[in-house]
């Protein structure tokens, strides 16, 4: 008799740990933090590099950039976080996607992008590189998730 009030009791505490509290919703990210919503991923391999830069004194320079990577996974959408930016301050994004993962901005045989790539704002013509203030944005509330 002892030994099924025991397994009675067992059960019972199996059937009670089963019944587990709903997770918390994930909290709202930082308000330093800029999401960055990168779409038509062709390729799952390689990583996605963004610049981040604060005006024409370092847009498109790699060495004065703050360079942001993250692994691809999988193909479509990629969710990229990017902290520490101040509210109200201009930002523009250069981004590509380096699908060999060799770390740099692969070009063709004509200097041409061989890699895909994109800024944080539409790019007024394709016969040159857009200037910052063409792709920038002021960091706020209403620009806090970006989508390229």
């Amino acid at each position: 008799m002892r030994a099924l009030h025991l397994s009675l009791v067992a059960l019972l505490g199996l059937t009670l740990c089963s019944f587990s509290v709903p997770p918390a919703p994930a909290a709202a990210p930082p308000a330093d933090v800029l999401i960055l919503n990168v779409n038509n991923i062709g390729d799952a391999k390689g990583k996605i590099w963004v610049g981040v830069y604060t005006g024409d004194h370092d847009w498109l320079d790699r060495d004065k950039a703050r360079l942001v990577a993250a692994e691809v996974a999988h193909s479509g959408e990629l969710r990229i976080d990017i902290g520490d930016l101040e509210e109200g301050r201009e930002y523009a994004l250069g981004l590509f996607h380096d699908e060999n993962d060799n770390g740099e901005f692969d070009l063709n045989w004509l200097g041409l992008p061989a890699e895909p790539w994109a800024f944080s704002g539409p790019v007024k013509t394709r016969l040159r590189l857009p200037y910052f203030s063409e792709v920038s944005f002021v960091f706020g509330a209403r620009t806090r998730v970006q989508s390229v």
